[in-house]
């Protein structure tokens, strides 16, 4: 009896691994995401806050026209009215990118208000072409009357829904909250306390912090840090004026009733449905709401600092594992008819205690949970039935068709290999990725595609492996190769740098012959890092793979991705450099600090071997270095002009030389270090 209640621990044990599969590929979340919807309490829209609506009426032709077609006073104008009326904070939902059709003065109007005006926030954009960062900020006049900009970037869920915002981005112009935040910072008059995220928090400012979540973006890879949006109104349900009623000094809403602007934050947006800025939204029910009811419901969130957070992990854990506990051990003996109603009361409480728990602004997740009770309760009567009807040859036949066969035949020959673990050894990393590969792989049939990096992989790889190198894993277009492991070689570095120089010069090879045959142009960013990190077999007792893993395996591959911001296309770190640099020419790019890291890394670009060097390429790299010399003396004037002389074409020296024209017009602080931190991976 003992042996039969034994399996009952295993029968958890599996359970727990079904679940932190689903919660890693993030199944069934599109349930918990409707069940979320029910919980927002959506009857409260904030009376400090205004919509002036580019509305239907605003658009028709006896009114103000086509949007197209509104000169920018419209807006200056709309400013005047607004302040005259004493608004605390005017937020203008469109990016104006484009030059005025009415000419340079029509934007000057509005530039020369925005002046005159510091309670006033321009929307701004940022999208990804190419895998890079692109902006879309106001014209040139209209910037250069130095107004606050927001971003109005909206988020979609899977299912389609906007329940979150980015919170902040890097741009060339500095850190930028997004639109809501910044329009909360003026009516809170909240200076940022600091653009970080730590152990989930945002600080706002000193007083308010926001809980955050971060996700990794689709197109760029790089983790993006979100709020949630307390939704406290259905659409339409915040006081709106026409934009053209406002203009006319007619100063009601919707329904006849007067506005009074005072101390209130005002969002100028589109709401016209053939404007198309609308989304779903959790508290929609089939209306979609508009872009700008969206930011001020968000601001509502900050000023209000009602702030939505998820479960923490710990208690959704303890949940998991309370309900796992008690259904494997009550369910292993009680009948099927007494059991069915205990799921089902689980259920219900675990419904109840959502509902309750959003009282609170913690958005609990109750799926997971759910699915445990489901599954604690069919494994468990599965495991009865099949331990009572002794059908244990069938449970290992069936789990026979879970593994591969031919790593069943290799551990009949070596048991060993079933042993999981590493070891900590010096070695020196390579990671490579093609630049722009969704453009290529865009301009390809499938099949061509495959064919095309089937030849690029082969080709790099032999390369690798004629260096000694060992391959860890090919991740769609990028190889990930490392030396010194499993056989070991006291000059992993130089065999490393050899073959990143070999992989650039064979691809410049295969670059004519592709072009030959109208294929696309490749090219590839390589990052080569060395120290100490742990090899061996990783993964779990059925699938696992000899590789490794570590900080400085995380830097090799942060190393190449770096190689975007400076135009580069081969970056090895200091340990490598200090290894290699009697017979590598390469030249010091900076000192950089990545993100999560606090200690900074000198980082050097890999040009050639020391006999392919040339005189042109030693007097580039000695004036390379002077200017860097002066530019971490913040000698700034005098470094622009040395990166300067290198030309256009020299793309590191470019990019110094703007950042010596910003340092320039803004000195930076008094105990800057020369360190360039990198706040994306």
């Amino acid at each position: 009896m003992l042996k039969k209640y034994l399996k009952f621990p295993g029968l958890g044990i599996a359970l727990l691994l079904i679940i932190f599969l689903v919660m890693q590929r993030g199944w069934f979340m599109g349930y918990q995401r409707n069940l979320q919807n029910k919980f927002y309490d959506y009857d409260s829209a904030s009376s400090e806050i205004v919509i002036v609506a580019i509305d239907e009426k605003s658009l028709k032709p006896d009114a103000l026209g086509p949007l197209t077609k509104w000169p920018r006073e419209n807006y200056a104008r709309a400013i005047g009215i607004l302040n005259a009326h004493n608004a605390a904070a005017i937020g203008i939902d469109i990016t104006f990118p484009d030059a005025s059709a009415y000419g340079t003065e029509d934007d000057g109007s509005l530039a020369e208000t925005l002046a005159a005006n510091n309670n006033v926030v321009l929307a701004a954009r940022y999208f990804f072409d190419e895998g890079k960062r692109r902006f879309e900020w106001p014209n040139r006049t209209i910037l250069e009357a130095g107004p606050l900009l927001g971003w109005i970037n909206i988020q979609l869920d899977n299912d389609g829904f906007v329940r979150s915002l980015p919170l902040f981005s890097q741009s060339d112009k500095g850190v930028i909250d997004a639109f809501s935040l910044a329009l909360a910072r003026i009516y809170l008059r909240a200076e940022p306390s600091d653009y970080h995220v730590t152990n989930g928090i945002f600080d706002f400012s000193d007083k308010i912090h926001i809980p955050a979540f971060a996700r990794k973006d689709k197109t760029s890879g790089e983790d993006v840090n979100f709020m949630y949006i307390n939704y406290f109104a259905q659409p339409n349900k915040f006081t709106h004026i026409s934009f053209s009623d406002l203009l006319n000094e007619n100063l009601v809403d919707k329904q006849g009733n007067h506005i009074d602007f005072r101390d209130k934050i005002v969002i100028i947006g589109p709401t016209a449905i053939d404007l198309q800025d609308d989304y779903l939204s959790p508290v929609s029910e089939g209306v979609r709401m508009p872009g700008v009811e969206i930011h001020a419901n968000n601001v509502q969130t900050v000023i209000t600092q009602k702030f939505l957070r998820d479960q923490s992990q710990m208690s959704l854990w303890l949940t998991i594992l309370g309900f796992l506990m008690v259904n494997v051990i009550v369910l292993s003996f009680l009948k099927v008819r007494y059991a069915i109603p205990l799921a089902l009361l689980e259920i219900l409480g675990m419904l109840v205690g959502g509902i309750v728990a959003y009282e609170y602004r913690i958005l609990v997740n109750v799926v997971y949970p759910i699915l445990m009770i489901l599954l604690s309760f069919m494994g468990t009567y599965l495991l009865r039935f099949i331990t009572e009807q002794k059908e244990r040859q069938f449970i290992e036949g069936a789990f026979g068709h879970y593994v591969n066969k031919d790593v069943v035949r290799q551990i009949k020959k070596d048991p060993h290999m079933l042993e999981l673990g590493g070891a900590k050894r010096q070695i020196t990393v390579f990671f490579s990725d093609i630049a722009g590969f969704t453009t290529v792989s865009e301009q390809l049939k499938p099949e061509d595609l495959v064919k095309f990096l089937n030849e690029y992989l082969g080709e790099m790889t032999e390369i690798i492996i004629g260096h000694q190198g060992t391959l860890d894993k090919y991740e769609g277009d990028a190889i990930m190769a490392f030396w010194n492991a499993p056989i070991s070689q006291h000059d992993h570095q130089l065999h490393a740098c050899m073959a990143a120089l070999e992989n650039q010069k064979r691809l410049a090879e295969l670059r004519n012959k592709w072009a030959k045959l109208n294929l696309p142009e490749l090219k590839v960013r390589i990052g080569l890092n060395s120290g100490e990190a742990v090899v061996g077999n990783m993964g779990s007792q059925n699938r696992f793979d000899y590789t490794a893993m570590g900080d400085n395996v995380n830097l090799a591959s942060r190393l190449e991705s770096i190689n975007k911001q400076y135009g580069t296309y081969l970056i090895i770190s200091e340990s490598t450099y200090s290894a290699v640099k009697d017979q590598m020419v390469c030249r010091e790019l900076d000192l950089i600090r990545v993100k999560g890291k606090t200690e900074p890394v000198r980082i050097y670009e890999l040009l050639a071997k020391k006999e392919d060097e040339t005189t042109e390429t030693a007097a580039k790299l000695k004036t390379f270095a002077e200017g860097l010399a002066l530019y971490r003396e913040k000698k700034f004037t005098e470094a622009k002009g040395r990166f300067a002389s290198l030309g256009d074409d020299d793309a590191p020296a470019k990019i110094f030389a703007q950042r010596c024209e910003e340092f320039i017009n803004h000195s930076p602080a008094e105990n800057w270090d020369g360190v360039w931190n990198f706040e994306v991976k």
